[in-house]
């Protein structure tokens, strides 16, 4: 069922459209819907209280899909432009697409899609915005994780080593997989993603709470990550505390005016 048929379904009909271009939602319109072209905009205060509920489904499906956009009023992208970009990153795609919940797959895509644009050196804020508003704090996790690289140097090597661990077994392996993805898409426990906004000492306290944790966990390293002038100096600035918080390392520090990594690893037991 394609976007049109989707909508028709909840009583949203456009007969005289063959495809849209855009959908957007907006509040700045009298009725509840407006076509100019392919551009179809929707008013949710105009809906029924049923229509409402079924189109935040359907936003929540085929949000960056490859059957179609859903992205907010101002901000919208057109079809044609992800399905121009998806063999650039089906290879990463369909790898993963078969290991993790079939209602992330959409959430996938739209990650790579944020990672494309990035290395492509355009803005992406918008973008992550609208991702963080359809799918949560862990839609923000996901991209984080997969502007970091974390997809190919994690994730399919945790499931390449669950099923050489499971050789008779691919099953318990894919299991083993999703309850790990799970628990790192919404805790994100080995990973401390910088705000830019976020004072020092709450973010020092927050890896150190962090990598307290991870340790008892038996997780003996922490990375952060950073983007920005301002954080690539503030947690330059904070390594020794936070060296001396933790009796961690800072074993590897990549570093320019815009970014900034850093891998805290206990590379012995700390006495008591």
């Amino acid at each position: 069922m394609n976007i049109l048929e989707k909508l028709k379904a909840i009583g949203l009909n456009f007969e005289k459209l063959k495809t849209i271009s855009f959908l957007k939602i907006s509040l700045n319109i009298d009725k509840s819907t407006h076509i100019e072209g392919s551009t179809v905009t929707i008013n949710p205060e105009k809906l029924t209280g049923r229509q409402r509920h079924e189109l935040r489904g359907i936003i929540r499906g085929e949000a960056l899909d490859s059957a179609g956009v859903i992205l907010d009023d101002d901000e919208a992208t057109t079809v044609e432009e992800v399905v121009d970009s998806l063999p650039s990153i089906h290879e990463i795609a369909d790898k993963l697409k078969p290991l993790i919940p079939a209602s992330d797959v959409p959430l996938l895509n739209a990650c790579l899609y944020l990672r494309l644009k990035f290395d492509r050196g355009e803005s992406v804020d918008p973008l992550k915005a609208q991702i963080m508003r359809v799918y949560g704090t862990r839609g923000g996790n996901f991209a984080n994780l997969c502007s970091a690289g974390y997809l190919e140097t994690w994730f399919l090597p945790l499931y390449e080593d669950l099923l050489r661990a499971n050789p008779d077994n691919p099953f318990e392996a894919k299991a083993k997989f999703v309850s790990l993805y799970k628990t790192i898409l919404n805790e994100l426990p080995w990973t401390e993603f910088v705000s830019a906004g976020t004072a020092a000492a709450k973010v020092t306290a927050h890896i150190v709470e962090k990598m307290n944790r991870n340790t008892a966990n038996g997780v003996r390293y922490l990375n952060i990550h950073g983007l920005g002038e301002r954080n690539v100096v503030k947690i330059f600035g904070l390594i020794p505390e936070l060296e001396r918080l933790t009796g961690a390392e800072a074993v590897q520090i990549d570093k320019d005016r815009s970014r900034i990594f850093v891998r805290l690893e206990i590379r012995r037991q700390i006495a008591n």
